[in-house]
């Protein structure tokens, strides 16, 4: 009797698993490994940004030419009038080499258009040109000398640079 249900229990087993097999073969379920591949292939051109700025000034500051001004214009076109293909952000920055016990003595004042820029850290907050239309900014840097700002009495030797860092808009 031991020896039937013994038989029966593994016939049963192995209807069972030969069931399961067939199961999964019937179904699509496959435990083999697939490997696909997809190739996409595109042509893409870049977008030509176009920023220029044009300065033509040179300014002297001395101790009897107290004040100076600087002018430049920073532009989304060139000269053969090509319009920058995306939008433009863009910083001025005034950087100088003058020693740090005379940085009081030397002020900057930025306009744009006119209009009175604030600096921070002798930076301009983030400016924006647009690729719609041209479009050009006049900037004027006016550099005072204040002698009596400062204790020395010595020259100021150092330089004094514009500088413009433009970047592609993210809008």
């Amino acid at each position: 009797m031991k020896k039937i249900k013994r038989c029966n229990l593994k016939l049963i087993t192995y209807i069972l698993i030969l069931s399961i097999v067939i199961m999964l073969f019937l179904t699509g379920y496959s435990i083999g490994k697939s490997i696909m591949q997809i190739n996409i292939k595109s042509q893409a051109q870049i977008a030509k940004p176009i920023l220029e700025v044009v300065s033509n000034s040179n300014l002297e500051i001395t101790d009897t030419i107290e004040e100076g001004e600087c002018s430049f214009t920073v532009r989304n076109y060139n000269v053969k009038g090509e319009i920058t293909e995306t939008d433009l952000q863009y910083i001025v920055t005034v950087k100088d080499t003058i020693s740090e016990k005379l940085k009081k003595t030397v002020i900057y004042e930025l306009y744009k258009n006119g209009q009175k820029i604030e600096l921070q850290n002798q930076a301009t907050k983030m400016m924006r040109l647009t690729n719609k239309i041209k479009q050009e900014d006049k900037y004027s840097l006016k550099v005072k000398y204040d002698k009596q700002a400062s204790t020395e009495m010595t020259d100021i030797l150092g330089k004094i640079q514009v500088q413009v860092h433009s970047e592609q808009s993210n809008t």
